[in-house]
């Protein structure tokens, strides 16, 4: 999906990951399930497009955004920080970036591997400036 959204990657990121998942994950009726449903058949565009008139979507968004423990900037204002999502599809590590053009294949992966093979390319990321300090990583995990 595209990211026409500013500073909304990590809704977009967080989308990406269930959208990749729903074979695991079971979604109910609401907001996001109906995004997904309408989603699935549009390209990359069309589905960030859609995401722009998604008003549930976006106020779900904008409430938990001022929720955080650190001032939310405005849709605006320019940031430093970005989300993005790895997931596993098809065998392979795939990299979902909504500012990128296309998804980005890391080469491949399994299920049980896939932490560690996203880990590898995270420890890319951070040796291409290894005097950044600004870097989280966050994993969507099954709760027991």
């Amino acid at each position: 999906m595209k990211q026409n959204i500013s500073n909304a990657c990590g809704t977009v990121a967080l989308v990406h990951s269930i959208a990749n998942n729903t074979d695991k994950i079971q979604l109910t009726e609401g907001h996001l399930k109906k995004f997904l449903d309408e989603a699935k058949e549009l390209d990359a565009a069309a589905r960030g497009t859609l995401l722009e008139k998604s008003e549930g979507i976006i106020n779900a968004h904008k409430e938990l955004a001022q929720e955080g423990q650190t001032n939310t900037p405005s849709a605006d204002d320019p940031v430093n920080h970005h989300f993005i999502t790895f997931v596993h599809k098809d065998g392979a590590l795939y990299e979902l970036d909504g500012r990128k053009a296309f998804p980005i294949n890391h080469g491949p992966t399994t299920p049980d591997n896939l932490l560690e093979d996203a880990a590898a390319v995270c420890k890319k990321f951070i040796a291409r400036d290894p005097n950044e300090v600004r870097f989280t990583v966050v994993a969507l995990t099954e709760s027991n």
